[in-house]
């Protein structure tokens, strides 16, 4: 399977300076789908095995913290919207990466496509893919790079000056979209190393085969466990659970915040609570602050979550949610805000609309 390839590969190459930049930046697309264990889950506990696991930890755990690390460096909704189209880009070099290695070369439909989409890539790429070739290694991963390097360069430049650009990598494998793409395109290179394909699919083909995936590499990995909730549920239902739950987070992140502030229960937090959520009152829950916000959200999910009462449901909102580049900024604009009126008393406090609205634009950009 892709994961013990990838880590098998990749390990062995991080030797140099340059091979452990690559290392890095591809361990973030298989973070989730092997979370801990290398072969599929099915780990040999041999000493060798147990040391490339330690170090398959500290990545993951290194990639995570630089990226939340540059996420500060730009407001999320940008971030969001750059991770959407970085994801297109990544299935789009898949299905190059691909259609390189069923053929051995690069088809005319994929070099008219990359020539639109990726121009002046074209000519170097060749070369590269003839060179790979020659030395009995596989095109497609030449391929791949080539595209998505070009595209990291061009229309991600401003991540690159801007110092996000690992960030724009992590959440983007974090993505439910990137996931289905690399497994489909793992499933894919499976099958045509067994048998060739008559026909390659175009484009808009590969696209629906990476939205028709249902299991990801690791079948039993909770980014799967996730997927299955997804699965279940349409589309436009999903979305809008997710999206209140997401909000939810943000405003008991501000209760919370008001709390350690103020040390009472003021006007503006008690008008807030009835506006939006009539009938809890925080006099069940005692008055340590996060105690309060945790009450708040269990209230929350058991009145208006109905369909996210399952322990499914919830694990799956739960593990979305920690990719998910909104929380992530909400997260740390409340730290900013703790540490900034524990520093400074505050006289008037923002409503949670106008601290929402603060923490969607804020970034510490240089």
């Amino acid at each position: 399977m892709c994961t013990s390839f990838f880590w098998r590969n990749s390990v062995r190459r991080a030797k140099s300076n340059r091979a452990q930049t690559t290392l890095i930046r591809q361990a973030v697309h298989f973070f989730m789908l092997s979370p801990g264990a290398l072969r599929d889950g099915r780990l040999d506990r041999t000493r060798g095995s147990v040391k490339q696991t330690a170090q398959v930890a500290r990545i993951r755990s290194a990639t995570e913290r630089r990226a939340k690390e540059q996420a500060k460096r730009i407001p999320w909704p940008s971030l969001a919207k750059a991770v959407d189209e970085y994801t297109k880009w990544q299935v789009f070099a898949l299905w190059v990466r691909a259609t390189a290695d069923g053929l051995h070369s690069i088809p005319a439909e994929v070099q008219s496509e990359i020539e639109r989409l990726a121009p002046a890539t074209l000519r170097a790429l060749h070369a590269k893919v003839k060179s790979a070739i020659s030395h009995g290694a596989r095109p497609g991963t030449v391929a791949w790079e080539e595209v998505i390097c070009w595209a990291e360069m061009n229309v991600f430049l401003a991540a690159k000056r801007g110092g996000w650009l690992d960030a724009l990598r992590y959440f983007s494998a974090m993505s439910p979209h990137s996931m289905k793409a690399w497994s489909c395109w793992e499933q894919v290179d499976a099958d045509w190393r067994l048998s060739p394909p008559h026909q390659l699919p175009a484009l808009p083909e590969w696209k629906r085969m990476v939205a028709a995936v249902t299991r990801l590499s690791n079948a039993e990995s909770p980014a799967q466990h996730a997927l299955d909730v997804m699965q279940d549920l349409r589309k436009s239902e999903w979305d809008t659970l997710l999206t209140n739950f997401i909000h939810l987070n943000a405003f008991c992140q501000w209760v919370e915040l008001m709390l350690d502030a103020q040390k009472t229960v003021s006007h503006l937090l008690s008008r807030e609570l009835l506006n939006r959520h009539p009938g809890f009152s925080l006099a069940r829950c005692g008055m340590a602050p996060k105690e309060a916000a945790r009450c708040l959200r269990t209230w929350v999910l058991k009145q208006q979550f109905h369909v996210a009462k399952t322990a499914r449901v919830l694990a799956a909102l739960r593990f979305w949610l920690r990719y998910d580049p909104e929380y992530a900024a909400v997260r740390n604009y409340a730290s900013l805000c703790r540490t900034a009126w524990l520093d400074t008393p505050q006289k008037l406090f923002p409503t949670f609309d106008e601290w929402k609205k603060a923490a969607d634009s804020y970034s510490e950009a240089d």
